[in-house]
């Protein structure tokens, strides 16, 4: 009977977080940042790239492309970009890529080096790069990869497809992933559709 009773008095929230897949309990976490007052009354704003391919399901690396995904291979998405309410109600403001800790990250494109090592913000030990992107001032962040990882300095300059660590479970998150944030002139945007659309252009098309 005793046993009944505390079962019942724990929150149904956490028997709901306990009950789910493995897969996609790992991959809730919390922001990196909070929505700014703004987006809250417009979210569209956000989303400052469309395409028709907004979410693909399986990606290829390009040696030729502008712009690639974070990972060689195919990679399971989980948390998206946008409001959410579990694990408690806020913006995430980044795509959640489910691979296995240890997996190689890349860099998205060419840039610098802007943030490097452990943050006390959640993102744990992650990276951020600054970008010129098709002319537009792009910033891509690498959060909860594993410590010491990579050894890249502020200021560093990186080329797209270059090593910038390691899947890894730091900072604020619930098993291995990788939260990635792209910021697009000072507003947080939604990686994929902006991924599937510059992963389509040529390097040598663009201006970066």
């Amino acid at each position: 009977m005793c046993a009944l009773l505390l079962a019942l008095s724990i929150p149904l929230t956490e028997n709901a977080n306990y009950n789910e897949p493995a897969a996609a309990a790992q991959q809730r976490l919390f922001s990196t940042a909070e929505a700014p007052e703004a987006m809250a009354d417009s979210f569209s704003d956000i989303v400052a790239v469309e395409t028709l391919d907004s979410s693909p399901t399986s990606f290829t690396f390009r040696p030729d492309a502008l712009v690639n995904y974070p990972f060689v291979q195919t990679v399971m998405l989980t948390d998206p970009f946008g409001y959410r309410t579990a694990p408690v109600e806020q913006f995430h403001d980044a795509q959640d890529f489910a691979a296995a800790a240890g997996t190689q990250v890349q860099a998205i494109a060419d840039g610098e080096v802007l943030e490097a090592g452990f943050a006390n913000d959640g993102c744990g030990f992650g990276l951020k790069l600054e970008h010129n992107i098709d002319d537009k001032n792009v910033t891509s962040r690498y959060c909860h990869m594993q410590m010491g990882s990579h050894t890249l300095k502020v200021g560093d300059d990186v080329k797209m497809g270059d090593p910038v660590g390691r899947v890894g479970n730091t900072g604020m998150s619930f098993g291995p992933h990788l939260h990635l944030a792209l910021v697009l002139d000072k507003k947080p945007i939604d990686p994929m559709p902006f991924l599937a659309k510059y992963s389509r252009m040529d390097r040598t098309r663009t201006n970066h």
